[in-house]
C-alpha cells in the first residue's frame, strides 16, 4: 500500500504532465506566431473582401493593388511617428511604400473585419503585419488598424494606422 505522500506526489506529477499538454502556449513560456492564429482566409462579405485585398497588396508591396481598394481622397495614415491626413490614393500608396521600404519579406493577415455598430457606412479591419528589418534577421510585428468607408456602394480603405 502506498503512503499518502506517494499518492499525493503521483497526483502532482500527473497534474504537472497534464498541465504541460493543456496549458496555452502563452502561459507555457513559448511564443506563438500571431500570423498563424485566427485569420480570415476567404471573404464572407464585401468588407472582408476589401480588407483581404488590402492586406495582400500591403504584403506584396503592390501599389496598383493597394490603390484599387483605397478611397480616392481624404486618406489618413499613421505610420510610426508620422501622421498624414487628406491624402489622395496615389499619395497614400507612395507614403506607405516609402514607410515599408526599410522592411523585407512582409506578410499580412486579416484577423477581424466588421462594420462599425451604429455607422453602416463605416467599417474596420485588424491586420497583423510582420516583416524583417532590411539587411538583418531582426523580425518586426505590428498590428494595423484599417478604417473603411462605404463610398458609392463600395467599401474603400480611408485610414491606416500601424500600431506599436
Amino acid at each position: 500500500m502506498k503512503s499518502s505522500h506517494a499518492v499525493r506526489g503521483s497526483r502532482l506529477a500527473l497534474a504537472c504532465l497534464l498541465g504541460m499538454f493543456l496549458m496555452p502556449e502563452s502561459l507555457a513560456g513559448t511564443t506563438s506566431d500571431p500570423l498563424a492564429g485566427d485569420t480570415i482566409h476567404a471573404a464572407g462579405n464585401a468588407l472582408e473582401e476589401v480588407s483581404l485585398a488590402f492586406a495582400r497588396a500591403l504584403a506584396s508591396g503592390s501599389g496598383d493593388r493597394m490603390a484599387n481598394v483605397l478611397a480616392s481622397t481624404g486618406i489618413r495614415l499613421h505610420l510610426g511617428d508620422q501622421g498624414h491626413v487628406g491624402l489622395s490614393a496615389r499619395q497614400a500608396v507612395a507614403t506607405i511604400r516609402e514607410f515599408l521600404r526599410e522592411y523585407e519579406e512582409g506578410q499580412a493577415v486579416v484577423t477581424r473585419a466588421a462594420p462599425i455598430e451604429g455607422s453602416p457606412d463605416r467599417g474596420f479591419a485588424e491586420v497583423l503585419w510582420s516583416g524583417r528589418v532590411a539587411g538583418t534577421s531582426q523580425g518586426v510585428r505590428r498590428t494595423l488598424f484599417v478604417g473603411l468607408i462605404r463610398d458609392a456602394g463600395q467599401w474603400r480603405v480611408d485610414e491606416v494606422r500601424f500600431l506599436r
